[in-house]
């Protein structure tokens, strides 16, 4: 029992630990992902913060140009007459006050008739390209005031590209005549995250309009990505979207500012920034396996003490089926298991009491259907005896009448207890012998009787009366019809097999199979002028003190004699 209990605790532990790995992991992977993602939010913003002073570092630079060279081009009558190099030395004196801030800036000034003005050299391939440019177009028009872009100088060279604000130059009018570009590199954004990346995550920035202005990989600057919509609509701002990219399981973290209304995106594989939770994840795997070990100690110590008192309840308990019914010790342990030992101790010495009453009133009934069949033995043998000593007188043999008075008489002196115990198998031959005088007595003739008793039985305990009646049978059913020389009775008491076995044998007239078979029924019996009664009461009497295995075999053959067996067959339950 205490291995079934364990056994079925266990597979329960096995089952919540289970159960508890498959939480503390997915809680796990929640938290992992919580934290991660709003860290990389936070990060974002902070990047976002850091760049906000940039540009409105820019956004001021800017301010000071528009007013140094608005009067270049807004009150002169005739901008064309605009001499090219005075006008270039003073965008590379603004420059170079810049410079001593720290602020690396390109100044370009692009009028609507083509004619560039900068603080550098520059290739005619960027201005053309520029001019077809979406947001320079919107300048040119007038529809932009200021914008922030990206200016590439040459395509091949990544150098080349740069991140630019640009102001709508106006004439006194207030119509568009011009573009002014302040340019800053690429890199200066760059550095504002580079120290940020780990775990092979990417970084980069989209302007308003989805055009990547700063990436970590400095191939994808300039590429149109997303549309705004689109990115928000396949990815939350200000949050993090789990994806899949080339196969690869991603964490997208964004944040758009709401000032330039740039997208700063993160994009990082999960199983990289997992593995920096991994100690974690193995420290809290770990405890989770050492409860669940302890639990299982706990539960094997309390199984077992618990399980102690039962399987001791238990054992006794399984005594009765031998017949063994022992007091168990009280177990005190648990109060349940108490109130089991105690009402099982009053239980058994009731069913104690019952079975000692049942059988004492067993052996009262033994005793007293034995006493019945002893009495109805013994009016039979006194009636037959009675009526011979009758027939005597009535024909005139009152000498034999006298002389088997006599002989009964002296069968009387032989005390006959009717009880279980009965008498010797020896006292049991004394008393056919007197029997069988009376008989001599009766017939005027001798009947010759040899009696073999194996060594060891002439105590052997017997039923009173029970060889008597087929001694009877013989003589009257058997010898009777034989010549006076010729009649014989054998007895034998031997042991087969564990058994002992009394036979009464005969060499009278026998009995034809027919009536064999038969014997055991009364009417037949009474049909044949048989003893049927005396055997009958001689079976029953047996079956009462040996038990129901024992019987009697009858053995006969028509002209040669009748052998009749009593098998005891001993049982150590009997008394």
């Amino acid at each position: 029992m205490k291995i079934l209990i364990f056994r079925r605790v266990f597979v329960y532990n096995i089952l919540i630990l289970l159960g508890a790995l498959c939480l503390v992991l997915v809680l796990t992977f929640r938290f992992v992902l919580e934290e991660r993602g709003n860290a990389r939010v936070d990060l974002l913003q902070q990047i976002s913060e850091i760049n906000i002073s940039n540009r409105r570092t820019m956004i001021r630079v800017m301010s000071h140009i528009y007013e140094e060279i608005e009067p270049y081009f807004v009150f002169r009558s005739a901008p064309a007459d605009l001499p090219e190099n005075e006008v270039n030395d003073l965008l590379g004196e603004i420059q170079k006050q810049a410079a001593t801030f720290g602020c690396d800036y390109t100044i370009d000034v692009v009028l609507n008739d083509k004619r560039v003005y900068s603080s550098y050299a520059h290739s005619d391939a960027w201005l053309k390209s520029m001019m077809q440019s979406y947001w320079y177009i919107k300048h040119f028009s007038g529809e932009s005031v200021t914008s922030w872009n990206l200016r590439v100088q040459d395509a091949k060279n990544l150098d080349s590209y740069s991140l630019c604000y640009a102001h709508t130059l106006y004439d006194g009018q207030g119509a568009p005549i011009g573009v002014i570009l302040l340019g800053s590199s690429p890199s200066s954004l760059f550095r504002t995250y580079q120290k940020l990346l780990d775990g092979g995550s990417t970084i980069y920035i989209l302007d308003e309009n989805g055009i990547v202005i700063s990436h970590s990989n400095s191939s994808m600057i300039g590429v149109w990505l997303y549309t705004v919509e689109a990115f928000t609509r396949q990815y939350k701002l200000g949050s993090y979207t789990l994806t899949k990219k080339a196969g690869r399981a991603l964490m997208v973290s964004s944040y758009r500012d709401p000032d330039s209304g740039w997208i700063f995106v993160e994009e990082q594989p999960v199983g990289e920034f997992f593995l920096s939770y991994s100690r974690i994840i193995l420290i809290t795997l770990l405890v989770v396996m050492a409860a669940f070990l302890l639990s299982i100690l706990q539960s094997y110590w309390s199984i077992r003490r618990i399980s102690r008192p039962l399987i001791e309840c238990a054992r006794h308990m399984a005594l009765i089926r031998g017949d063994q019914f022992a007091l168990m010790p009280v177990q005190r342990q648990y109060r349940e298991v108490e109130v089991l030992s105690t009402g099982y101790n009053a239980m058994l010495t009731r069913i104690r009491n019952l079975i000692g009453s049942i059988k004492a009133e067993e052996d009262e009934k033994r005793r007293i259907e034995f006493a019945f069949l002893q009495a109805q033995i013994n009016p039979h043998f006194l009636r037959n005896t009675l009526m011979n000593v009758k027939g005597l007188i009535v024909t005139g043999q009152r000498a034999r009448a006298l002389e088997m008075l006599s002989a009964f008489m002296d069968m009387l002196n032989i005390p006959i207890k009717a009880d279980l115990h009965g008498h010797s198998l020896h006292d049991e031959i004394e008393y056919v012998r007197r029997y069988l005088t009376l008989m001599e007595c009766r017939y005027g003739r001798e009947f010759h009787c040899s009696a073999y008793i194996e060594e060891g039985l002439e105590q052997f305990m017997i039923p009173p009366l029970i060889l008597q009646p087929l001694i009877e049978n013989a003589i009257f059913h058997g010898l009777a019809v034989l010549d006076e020389t010729e009649g014989a009775i054998v007895l034998t008491a031997c042991r087969s097999g564990g058994n002992i076995v009394l036979s009464v044998e005969d060499n009278g007239g026998g009995m034809p199979p027919g009536q064999l078979r038969h014997i055991w029924e009364p009417e037949e019996g009474r049909r044949r002028s048989i003893n049927s009664i005396g055997l009958k009461n001689v079976l029953s009497r047996v079956k009462y003190v040996f038990g129901e295995r024992s019987h009697i075999d009858i053995e006969s053959e028509e002209g040669k004699g009748t052998t009749v067996r009593i098998v005891i067959v001993r049982e150590e339950d009997k008394p």
